[in-house]
């Protein structure tokens, strides 16, 4: 006869009561987390009457027949509940303050703090183990490139000069005598760029021809 060497469990350990029904139910393993013998049951569970709690925000009661998970009475205090647990720090690198939950470690304000003190931990433990060793230190970490302020700008345009059109515009030598020649932008004026031309008049008055 085979002998099965695989460790078997006193079925008093397997046998559970339903706390709905009172019947009793066998489970497959001693690690499950099964409560219910049904689906049916565990519905009924769910819908019982209504129970009273007290919130741990306001310390009200209120009556509730939702999930035994609910804590608060409203949304409010679950809200009010998330910003007690968070708390003030300093981060260490710019040393400027941030909101962080009490639960986590969170150090730093930012990634860029986060990295910035990481390259700092490796500069020192460079710097550590040269000297250890009896070696030159490492270049110093960068300065941080700090940008120039804005430059200031006028709150109104400053109006543009009236340049002459007489002025002389350009300079050239004369193809003769290669003598300097200023040259004047003669067409600059109103009078230059459009011309009036003559009008003749006349004093004789076209006969028209009668039907």
């Amino acid at each position: 006869m085979p002998v099965s060497l695989e460790p078997t469990q006193p079925a008093g350990e397997l046998d559970r009561t339903c706390p709905e029904c009172q019947a009793a139910f066998t489970v497959d393993s001693m690690t499950s987390r099964r409560k219910y013998c049904s689906p049916t049951c565990r519905e009924m569970a769910r819908s019982h009457l209504p129970t009273q709690r007290t919130c741990p925000q306001c310390q009200q009661e209120f009556t509730t027949t939702l999930s035994p998970k609910r804590m608060f009475c409203s949304p409010e205090c679950r809200t009010a509940s998330r910003e007690a647990r968070t708390e003030t720090r300093t981060c260490p690198v710019c040393e400027n303050p941030f909101q962080a939950r009490r639960t986590v470690r969170t150090r730093y304000c930012s990634a860029v703090c986060r990295r910035e003190a990481e390259h700092r931990r490796a500069q020192a433990l460079d710097e550590e183990r040269a000297r250890r060793l009896g070696q030159a230190p490492p270049p110093a970490l960068p300065a941080r490139i700090e940008l120039p302020p804005p430059p200031v700008r006028p709150t109104s345009r400053q109006p543009a000069a009236v340049r002459d059109p007489l002025e002389p515009t350009a300079t050239r030598n004369c193809p003769h005598c290669q003598q300097p020649v200023t040259i004047v932008a003669l067409l600059a004026t109103p009078e230059a760029a459009r011309p009036t031309m003559p009008h003749h008049h006349t004093d004789i008055v076209p006969i028209r021809r009668s039907q």
